[in-house]
């Protein structure tokens, strides 16, 4: 694969329009790169707000407030 790199880089290099396909490939290169940072930052985004869901979520489900069910507190020994 290296080599037929190579080859095509020696053609476009004798037929003059090397800095042309050197400069597609350099296009190609960032298009590549910024799709992968937007992937990687829109993940990171997502499970950041569904952690912080996840965590409200069980925050809701425990807090009952004061007194629970069953008891009146602690009992006190009489007088």
């Amino acid at each position: 694969m290296f080599v037929f790199i190579l080859i095509l880089l020696l053609i476009a290099a004798i037929a003059g329009i090397l800095g042309a396909v050197l400069k597609a490939a350099l296009v190609i290169i960032l298009a590549i790169i910024l799709a992968f940072v937007i992937l990687v930052g829109g993940t990171f985004w997502y499970l950041r707000f569904r952690l912080n869901r996840f965590v409200k979520q069980m925050d809701r489900r425990h807090q009952r407030g004061y007194p629970t069910h069953g008891s009146k507190g602690p009992q006190l020994p009489p007088d």
